[in-house]
């Protein structure tokens, strides 16, 4: 006979499924043959640059919300997966530096703005201080010269899309969707992340790769949310896989 007590966690277990079921937009049905295709064609984009695991670099952050505009250049290394110092700088000089380990985040004002403070986190949402809903592990993938694609468990091409060059992306039990967006020639240019609603979050636009002389990364990337919120790297100068100490994400107040 079954306890009270297990009866109650089956109802309030089948009600949690109905509810996620409910608010969840069902999977359309689609051609096994075409999954296959779409899920090879996600996998490369999951996989792009990952050979890449360490990174220096200069570029620029523009960020744009409905009352300013904001331009800062930057200077950064990084280090797969969640190793990351950041500075901006205003007119040649440093103005904030932030830097997250995969245990927590720090962040120092260069002019006083504020004293240096710390909070643990291994994956802190951006939003409060770039404007845009990105987690720091996306931004490091950015500054790493890969795409920001998102782990998934299954992928297909958008039925309302006759030139199959949107994939969408899901991962079970999660409450995000991911879509991708190919160009003619199969170069992911676009990427948009959603709700279970199908409500956008945010979308990142590529707008162009960049060549050096060992890899191509995309060199100019657009984010914008859903309330116009935009934010834009542009990367300069590029150097993958330097060493780099583990000092450099040790930092004080008189570095």
């Amino acid at each position: 006979m079954i306890s009270q007590n297990l009866l109650f966690r089956l109802i309030y277990f089948t009600v949690f499924i109905l509810i996620l079921s409910g608010c969840a937009q069902l999977r359309p049905d689609t051609n096994p043959l075409l999954d296959k295709k779409a899920l090879l064609l996600a996998n490369q984009a999951r996989s792009f640059n990952q050979h890449i695991i360490t990174s220096k670099g200069t570029g620029w952050i523009r960020l744009e919300t409905k009352t300013k505009k904001d331009k800062f250049k930057i200077a950064w290394a990084t280090v797969f997966p969640n190793k990351i110092r950041i500075t901006f700088l205003l007119s040649g000089h440093p103005v904030e530096t932030i830097i997250a380990t995969g245990k927590k985040i720090t962040f120092l004002s260069h002019t006083g703005e504020h004293s240096k403070y710390s909070y643990h986190s291994k994956n802190p949402n951006m939003e409060n201080y770039i404007h845009v809903p990105i987690k720091m592990s996306e931004m490091i993938s950015i500054l790493l010269g890969r795409l920001p694609v998102k782990n998934f468990d299954d992928a297909y091409f958008s039925p309302s899309d006759a030139s199959l060059s949107t994939i969408t992306l899901r991962q079970n039990w999660k409450r995000l969707t991911q879509s991708l967006h190919l160009n003619s020639k199969g170069r992911l240019e676009g990427l948009k992340t959603t709700d279970l609603s199908g409500n956008l979050l945010y979308e990142i636009t590529i707008t162009k790769y960049k060549n050096n002389d060992f890899d191509t990364i995309p060199g100019r990337i657009e984010i914008k949310d859903n309330d116009h919120r935009k934010l834009t790297f542009e990367i300069t100068n590029f150097l993958p896989n330097p060493p780099i100490k583990e000092s450099v994400f040790q930092l004080t107040e008189s570095r």
